[in-house]
């Protein structure tokens, strides 16, 4: 049985966590990921939001996701969890079950009434078919409640050609513009 340690994303260990991110989010750069991390962990006893991480064995980071504590106009309290990625060469499974039950252990000490789940765009497919990280959470009692729509504000070629990286199987519309995914709505 792997034994896997949950443990918040600390400044000293954010270089560690790239790997994971550059091969989950390849047009992520290490400036942007140190960026963003920086924003985002947080030390202190409890604080309501910060990076997780799942620590293997042998030290490596093989999941993590960034969490913050809302409050949802229909579910109150609410753990937001992003970026939740599970990355492990054994037992992705594993990781992802560890990092699941981590958030929902902070939601309750949290005392929240709900926890929001946000997979990258990639995933999409996989929730259609009930398969992968998504028929996983799915299996945990997740549902789909609402789709995020992202419009992004920035027009700069950089941020159009990083987004592109990003999303190797979008589709472009001749405009350039990357055209609406098939949700299965008619």
């Amino acid at each position: 049985m792997r034994k896997l340690t949950i443990r918040r994303l600390t400044p000293e260990r954010v270089g560690q966590a790239f790997p994971l991110i550059q091969a989950t989010v390849p047009g992520v750069t290490l400036d942007d990921w140190y960026a963003f991390a920086e924003r985002t962990v947080t030390e202190g006893d409890d604080p309501p939001s910060g990076i997780l991480s799942v620590v293997s064995e042998r030290g490596y980071i093989a999941g993590l996701c960034v969490f913050r504590v809302d409050y949802d106009l229909v579910h109150g309290p609410a753990l937001s969890a992003t970026h939740f990625l599970a990355l492990d060469l054994f037992d992705r499974e594993a990781v992802a079950h560890a990092l699941a039950d981590a958030l929902e252990n902070l939601a309750r000490k949290h005392r929240c009434l709900a926890v929001h789940t946000h997979v990258p765009d990639w995933h999409r497919k996989a929730v259609q078919s009930n398969d992968g990280m998504a028929g996983l959470l799915l299996g945990r009692g997740h549902r789909v409640e609402s789709v995020c729509l992202c419009k992004r504000l920035e027009s700069s070629a950089e941020h159009t050609e990083t987004d592109r990286r990003a999303a190797p199987d979008s589709e472009s519309d001749q405009s350039g513009r990357s055209a609406a995914p098939n949700l299965g709505f008619a």
